[in-house]
């Protein structure tokens, strides 16, 4: 709660939606959010009542869904959304007002202004879904790391 939404990447078919600006410490050069919810399983980030970035993205081509780009380009419709959202998120900074997970892992968080991040585990093995963590410190992870029996 209270953390402010400020950029989204990927890495490979991982979503990345960071919060809170690199803390002045930080190990690197390279600019760090303080958070991060990494996303593996399907998910979307909607605006008011549309979907504005989602993993289904990333199926499709920007070349063949904007008929714009260089023709050898591999950059998907997540890249091309995502340097929008990114461009929002930095500038609005969105704050985080409610986060709800349900037993099976549904993850709802809802920002200020409408914005709101989804996930949606859809495995039943014991496959990470998500991962929300606070760079070098601890992870909250979907599903437990333990299994549930020791927990």
């Amino acid at each position: 709660m209270g953390l402010h939404a400020v950029g989204v990447g990927r890495a490979l078919n991982m979503g990345i939606v960071d919060f809170d600006p690199a803390p002045p410490h930080a190990l690197t050069d390279d600019w760090r959010s303080a958070f991060a919810l990494h996303l593996q399983c399907p998910f979307r980030i909607t605006y008011e009542s549309r979907v504005i970035l989602g993993s289904g993205d990333l199926a499709w081509l920007e070349k063949d869904v904007r008929h714009a780009g260089e023709t050898d380009s591999e950059r998907t419709m997540y890249d091309y959304m995502a340097d929008r959202v990114d461009a929002t998120f930095a500038e609005l900074r969105p704050t985080v007002t409610a986060a709800r997970v349900s037993p099976f892992g549904d993850l709802r968080v809802e920002l200020e202004q409408e914005f709101m991040v989804e996930a949606f585990p859809v495995s039943s093995g014991r496959a990470e879904a998500w991962r929300f963590l606070h760079r070098n410190a601890e992870h909250v992870v979907f599903p437990p790391e333990e299994p549930l029996e020791e927990r």
